[in-house]
């Protein structure tokens, strides 16, 4: 019989959403480029795909912004996301983000809009499974 810290610790295991199962390595430039898209967001968006958990709803990718996008302002529900800057130049309302800015927005906190003043690649990340609130519907 387990002792009752055993059967607890068990008992989080077992529900805890499936984690990777096996370390990989992914060379990025072997990963083509495809189009997103993203409800509520201008078409324009790419994205090399490099994790994407099913079973925890956790991905990254490096995502490209064509010169002049505008990302509107939105927020998520059920995951927060980070972005660390690549190449180029993201304006929002605190500041540019260029390479080497990295920044994280947390659940049901409002973000953006965000425009690319020049063409940028940005590291992405969620951090639970990926939605999307609109609140500034300009284009």
């Amino acid at each position: 019989m387990l002792k009752p810290s055993l059967a607890l610790a068990a008992l989080i295991l077992l529900s805890a959403p499936a984690a990777e199962r096996k370390s990989f390595t992914v060379q990025s430039m072997n990963v083509a480029w495809q189009p997103m898209h993203i409800p509520g967001f201008p078409d324009g968006l790419q994205q090399r795909l490099l994790h994407d958990n099913k079973d925890n709803k956790l991905m990254s990718a490096l995502v490209k912004y064509p010169k002049g996008f505008h990302e509107p302002r939105h927020y998520h529900t059920t995951c927060g996301h980070t972005i660390y800057v690549l190449k180029g130049r993201i304006r929002t309302p605190n500041g540019d983000l260029v390479p080497g800015s990295f920044t994280y927005d947390a659940p049901n906190e409002r973000h953006g809009p965000l425009i690319a003043v020049e063409e940028s690649e940005i590291l992405f990340y969620t951090d639970g499974p990926f939605d999307m609130h609109i609140e500034d519907k300009k284009p």
